[in-house]
């Protein structure tokens, strides 16, 4: 059972994966725990280094797997208030959580996929933290068209975290991701691509540009 490529996740994946949040909120409730981050100050590290050399003043913004919209405060507190967000998550419990904490005209979180969410637009910045972490029935081909999908809908540059292979162990929940193959895949989509593999975390954040940074 293999993800369909232009969705990025089977119906099982999909499935599995929204259970999985949402018994996590039942039990974890407002806490970045809910979302599977060990702290918040291991959360805001990811922010920043999917952020670096971006700047989210005036942009139009989409969060793929916005969670309980964590990025909101955190982007506002480094950018100011100027900008306008979509949060995209598969939980509906997430989501109805976010949209009470921080929804807004210009502040909206939404259920769904890439793929099943097509009406919502284009955007200048795409994140995704931690979008890609749990094993699915093909994580090498979600990845391809999950990018694919942000890029896509992208005037500006995508910015994803991956864990890394390089590391001592991994968890048999998780997959870990080859940064050589991930670049590898982003170049073919363009050629401005930056690869971060330098915070202390066991991962790495690829930001996939439209135009050359320099």
């Amino acid at each position: 059972m293999s993800a369909a490529p232009d969705h990025g996740l089977s119906a099982t994946d999909v499935a599995q994966l929204t259970e999985l949040y949402n018994g996590r909120f039942g039990q974890f409730g407002h806490d970045v725990k809910a979302v599977g981050w060990g702290s918040t100050e291991s959360q805001q590290l990811r922010f920043a280094i999917l952020c670096r050399g971006v700047s989210l003043a005036g942009a139009r913004v989409l969060d793929v797997g916005c969670g309980l919209g964590d990025f909101v405060p955190w982007a506002e507190s480094r950018f100011g208030a100027d900008f306008d967000y979509v949060g995209l998550d598969l939980s509906g419990d997430l989501v109805q959580a976010a949209r009470a904490r921080f929804g807004t005209p210009r502040r909206r979180f939404l259920e769904g996929t890439l793929h099943s969410a097509l009406e919502i637009g284009r955007f200048d910045v795409v994140v995704m933290s931690g979008t890609l972490t749990f094993r699915t029935s093909d994580n090498e081909g979600t990845m391809r068209a999950m990018l694919a999908q942000a890029f896509a809908r992208c005037d500006g540059v995508v910015s994803a975290n991956f864990l890394s292979c390089y590391v001592d162990y991994q968890l048999p929940k998780n997959h870990h991701f080859a940064p050589e193959q991930v670049f590898a895949y982003a170049r073919t989509l363009t050629p401005y691509v930056t690869l971060y593999h330098d915070y202390p975390l066991h991962e790495f954040s690829v930001q996939v540009h439209r135009h050359p940074t320099a």
